[in-house]
């Protein structure tokens, strides 16, 4: 009983949440147009490295939407997105709720604290991206990203699938690739002061002792 009623509970939370985070983006985009007097995604040219990885989001992001609201109203769809039953127990489906929503609170905290240089993808050519090293950045050199896998490992908790595990091996690949260009671009954009950056903070998570070891084996971004 309360094993079915664990799961219930997590399709239908997946069903709204999702919509949900579409729905933030959309006013969260909104209101940067009308502060900019453009848009704040930036995706890149045609084609090109950062093009792709960001339609690779878009079309998953819109996958994941259909498929969690779908399996609500469907629960039979479970069996085609490759549900794995051993896993999905009431401790690991609410243990992946709970980092889902930790992600993505960290998610929409970083996307504040940035205020108003916040953007989506690489600025266009000739433009340069600040350099932040205040706030979660004096901790980690990708706070948003962090967060992001965060949630993504929730998701694949909260509904233990072929399709979720999917979209987290995905997500995570292309998140990795995605910071190796945005490195590249703040190093080319800032030089030393990039690297000096580098030096004192971690890629990902400081782990102490070691974390000064780490910093200076990431110093040099690989291009």
């Amino acid at each position: 009983m309360a094993e079915q009623q664990a799961l219930e509970v997590a399709r239908w939370f997946l069903a709204l949440f999702f919509p949900g985070v579409a729905l933030f983006y959309i006013l969260r985009l909104t209101a940067r147009r009308r502060v900019l007097g453009h848009s704040a995604v930036w995706h890149g040219a045609p084609g090109s490295q950062h093009w792709w990885y960001a339609k690779t989001f878009v079309f998953f992001r819109s996958a994941i939407t259909l498929a969690m609201v779908a399996r609500a109203l469907w629960p039979g769809l479970d069996r085609y997105l490759l549900a794995c039953p051993p896993l999905m127990t009431p401790a690991v489906v609410y243990s992946g709720l709970a980092l889902l929503i930790l992600g993505f609170s960290a998610v929409v905290a970083v996307n504040f604290t940035m205020g108003t240089v916040w953007r989506s993808g690489l600025p266009g050519q000739g433009a340069t991206p600040p350099l932040i090293t205040t706030g979660p950045f004096a901790w980690t050199r990708n706070p948003m990203f962090l967060a992001i896998q965060m949630a993504q490992f929730g998701f694949f908790l909260a509904f233990p699938s072929g399709f979720t595990l999917l979209c987290l091996v995905v997500g995570m690949t292309v998140l990795h690739f995605q910071v190796r260009l945005e490195e590249g671009h703040l190093l080319a954009a800032h030089g030393q002061a990039y690297r000096d950056y580098c030096k004192r903070t971690a890629r990902w998570i400081p782990l102490t002792p070691f974390s000064s070891a780490a910093a200076r084996a990431s110093a040099r971004p690989t291009l």
